[in-house]
């Protein structure tokens, strides 16, 4: 056996304590084997893959802004209706067919340019619309549910707090709950995976 001199020792260029003989196939830096990324053409460095996906990655800061945008006003209506219908199974489906929707409407809108984030945007989108969207139902609808409870409570001079919450709860608690429903979690949960997986692929 012949010594090995510290010249001919090689370290990963990102891990430089790790020794290693594994060159990337393309760039030749040196790799360790947690940064070594196995392609159909032989081991290569996550920059240089990284460099071969980005080229398939086309959208620019305007498409990620629409995709938010489509994504959001989409999933506002959506939250809305999902409020309206609150039934696990039935959301379930409506969750579905909006993930279609959402995710259709937005690679339309943006030509079908995406960037490596639009997933994660389009995602945001779905949940910040579907908030809204299920916010705005419960503020209109609250008026009808509680309206006469509070004015008769006024009427008799009654505290409203003194209520039980039975028969009273006040908007912000009502609104919260909303949001927080079993059906409409199922909607967003749904919509957003699917919505995600579309973008992705």
């Amino acid at each position: 056996m012949t010594d090995i001199t510290p010249d001919e020792i090689h370290y990963c260029q990102v891990h430089p304590d790790v020794e290693t003989e594994l060159r990337c196939n393309k760039c030749e830096r040196y790799m360790c084997a947690k940064c070594a990324v196995s392609t159909p053409v032989g081991y290569r460095c996550r920059e240089c893959v990284r460099q071969v996906e980005n080229k398939f990655f086309s959208a620019t800061t305007n498409d990620l802004l629409i995709t938010f945008a489509v994504s959001t006003g989409l999933c506002i209506i959506g939250g809305v209706i999902a409020s309206l219908v609150n039934f696990i199974l039935l959301n379930f489906f409506i969750g579905i067919v909006w993930a279609g929707l959402v995710s259709e409407s937005v690679l339309r809108a943006t030509n079908r340019r995406r960037g490596r984030n639009s997933g994660e945007i389009a995602v945001g989108g779905v949940i910040f619309g579907a908030l809204i969207g299920s916010g705005l139902y419960a503020a209109l609808i609250y008026n009808d549910r509680y309206g006469r409870i509070i004015e008769a409570a006024r009427e008799a001079n009654r505290d409203l707090s003194t209520l039980p919450r039975e028969i009273y709860v006040p908007m912000g608690d009502f609104i919260f709950a909303n949001l927080f429903s079993i059906g409409l979690l199922i909607f967003v949960g749904i919509t957003a995976v699917t919505v995600y997986t579309r973008m992705k692929s």
